[in-house]
């Protein structure tokens, strides 16, 4: 009897973490976000030159980000949108390298990450991408050349801001970007035991509102490089061919090296972004 009692006790266990896993994760596109708010570093601390930056989003919220200016004359700003994951203390050394080719680099976080305020959620954070392209604007000079460089969810999140706002811009990079998010999930949820039952019905609750794959030919009329590794444990590869073979006018597909937190730390990536941009910049 007590064995009995046991299992059925264990079984109540399992049954409740299913349905809180599914529930989280069908909850809405909300959950792909998951912030941090402290920062784990400061740009000081490795005695880097930086401006610290507030600006008002669009919904009058204060949101916080870096400014490194180039180390010599600039060529172009590159605004960074970062993955769903922590904040800019953890992904600024992606892309501050860019200010050693003479690049002026803005990270920013979306509301509800690091010093930023609000709560993650997909419509604001939307809100907030144009809210950082509007700031950069208003302080680059008027002949000076942005591109857009997005990481994962950050380059997914691009597509679509792109598309719906076409202006000032002169050329965009999406790394690793997934291209549905529903595909994604299905796919996270393949990835274990416990939740592979639920791919099916939980993907089916994910909004496809945003979808990047039903923005992709929207894109504007500027050059569009997509990124991809086949080591990319996160990001599958198909997920990258298929913005790219939907995108139009002039477009680039790379392959890099490394897994999907690794490879703008790598110098053979790092020169393939800087091969593209140079030659955008001239």
């Amino acid at each position: 009897m007590q064995i009995k009692f046991i299992k059925s006790r264990l079984l109540y266990v399992y049954r409740v973490v299913i349905i809180f896993i599914v529930l989280q994760i069908t909850a809405c596109t909300n959950v792909f976000f998951q912030p941090l708010k402290q920062h784990v570093a400061t740009p000081e601390q490795f005695h880097i030159k930086y401006e610290d930056i507030y600006f008002k989003g669009m919904s009058g919220l204060n949101l916080h980000g870096w400014w490194f200016p180039s180390d010599e004359k600039s060529k172009a700003t590159i605004l960074f949108l970062h993955g769903n994951g922590e904040n800019i203390s953890t992904h600024s050394g992606f892309v501050h390298w860019l200010t050693q080719y003479q690049y002026d680099v803005f990270i920013f976080d979306y509301r509800g990450y690091g010093k930023s305020q609000g709560e993650a959620q997909i419509e604001g954070v939307m809100d907030d991408i144009q809210s950082a392209r509007e700031y950069v604007v208003s302080r680059a000079p008027s002949k000076k050349k942005l591109f857009i460089l997005g990481h994962s969810m950050g380059a997914s999140m691009g597509v679509y801001n792109l598309a719906r706002h076409p202006e000032n811009i002169d050329g965009m990079i999406f790394v690793s970007p997934f291209s549905d998010y529903r595909q994604i999930t299905r796919e996270m949820l393949d990835n274990s035991w416990l939740t592979w039952a639920f791919q099916w019905p939980a993907s089916l609750m994910i909004s496809t509102e945003y979808n990047p794959v039903d923005y992709v030919a929207s894109l504007p009329d500027k050059p569009k490089l997509f990124i991809y590794s086949a080591d990319d444990q996160i990001i599958a590869a198909d997920h990258v061919t298929r913005l790219y073979e939907n995108a139009t006018g002039e477009k680039y597909k790379e392959k890099a090296q490394g897994g999907h937190n690794r490879m703008l730390s790598q110098k053979e990536n790092q020169q393939i972004l800087l091969r593209y941009l140079d030659k955008w910049s001239e």
